[in-house]
């Protein structure tokens, strides 16, 4: 087809091509600068990296994506067949309660392309932090969702948290890409997460807030409304009594579980009977008919023995408590006794962990608090994993990435 333009409409088309041409290029050149300082310096980054979740302009309502990703459990096999596949490990690593973990499965991992991409380059497994709290410790980068890339042998090679899917392909793509042509730079990304994973975990855990003023107890972080079983119990041993006798008040009424024991969690945000999901934002502002006229969050009533024993220790020992709170637990303590506890050795879940120190450390405290030191004993005369830790961090690292191996 002839051109009919004119010379100065040539002209001008020339000149928007080329502007924008110019604005594309500075685009990719941004995603490029991201990926590689993603790479270079895996761990959390600023809002203006990942989308600005949870920025105050959230829209209320939500409507889910779903996830594309074919995520399979770490344990067992991940590893195993990354290896045979000769791939990385993409491990999706957040507890139950996260919203950043689900705002990522429902943008990054719901976009087609990446997902293809996943697919044909990696081996994509998913844990939850609070069943894995080693898993947690040796991949962590100290927020949620953790991102981390693995070698077949459980190295971490990179780590990030909350990419969108603007980034995960630049930042997973140049990793994979560079191994690829390289397999010797391995060493190099495992050294540096390694010293970036000793930082974090050299990090002080950051204080829970803010209170909820309509039903009591501390949600995550301002952006994080969940109310975690930990978070709950680090208030009420602290010293003021006003706040824990709050937070006593709403785990009675929401975690308390009959016979013994307390939930690991109370959603951040509720589920609609239309699908949609409203931000805590949103939700939490309302006053307590307004809450119930929109339904209750969900509440995760999985018990783990580490976060049970602490919680049962803080109501012993604080004053705020009532005599039926105590009673209660006391009975969580009998219930994680003929539950959770073998000869000894406190599982984390039933059939879950059974050698992680904090489970273990968390009923010995909790023993002495209950004035039954003869179970506290049994416990702590089982103990190997002190024995590692006193070694080093990296020790007990080395440890678990041999447990890795076998599985």
């Amino acid at each position: 087809m002839a051109d009919n333009r004119t010379e100065e409409q040539k002209l001008k088309s020339k000149r928007t091509h080329a502007l924008v041409m110019m604005v594309l290029g500075g685009i990719m050149s941004l995603c490029a600068l991201a990926a590689g300082l993603i790479a270079l310096n895996p761990g959390v980054f600023p809002s203006w990296m990942t989308g600005g979740w949870g920025r105050a302009e959230t829209p209320a309502y939500r409507t889910p994506a779903k996830t594309l990703v074919a995520f399979v459990d770490f344990y067992p096999g991940a590893l195993s067949r990354a290896k045979a596949q000769n791939k990385l490990v993409l491990l999706h690593l957040a507890p139950s309660w996260s919203r950043e973990a689900r705002l990522m499965e429902e943008t990054a991992y719901a976009d087609p392309k990446t997902a293809d991409w996943i697919a044909a380059n990696l081996v994509a497994a998913r844990a939850d932090a609070d069943e894995r709290p080693d898993l947690a410790y040796l991949y962590g980068v100290g927020a949620w969702p953790t991102t981390a890339l693995i070698h077949p042998d459980g190295r971490e090679l990179a780590g990030a948290a909350r990419l969108t899917s603007k980034l995960f392909l630049p930042w997973a793509g140049l990793i994979a890409s560079t191994l690829k042509a390289d397999p010797a730079k391995a060493d190099g990304f495992a050294a540096d997460a390694r010293r970036r994973l000793e930082a974090v975990r050299r990090r002080p855990e950051p204080a829970p807030g803010p209170d909820d003023a309509v039903w009591g107890g501390v949600h995550r972080a301002p952006n994080e409304r969940a109310k975690t079983l930990a978070d709950q119990a680090a208030v009420v041993l602290s010293s003021d009594a006003v706040r824990a006798k709050a937070v006593l008040g709403f785990v009675e009424a929401f975690m308390t579980l009959p016979g013994g024991g307390y939930a690991s969690s109370v959603s951040g945000e509720v589920v609609l009977s239309d699908g949609r999901v409203e931000e805590g934002a949103s939700y939490f502002a309302k006053d307590d008919a307004g809450r119930r006229a929109a339904g209750l969050p969900y509440v995760d009533r999985r018990l783990f023995s580490g976060p049970n024993a602490d919680m049962a220790r803080a109501v012993l020992l604080s004053p705020a408590s009532t005599p039926a709170q105590k009673a209660h637990a006391r009975r969580t303590l009998d219930f994680l006794w003929t539950r959770f506890v073998r000869d000894g050795r406190v599982l984390r879940s039933p059939g879950g962990l059974d050698d992680w120190p904090g489970d273990q450390w968390a009923v010995i405290e909790a023993e002495l608090a209950a004035g039954r030191p003869e179970r506290a004993r049994k416990v702590f005369a089982r103990q190997d994993t002190p024995a590692l830790r006193a070694q080093g961090p990296n020790a007990y690292v080395d440890a678990l990435r041999r447990r890795l191996a076998r599985n």
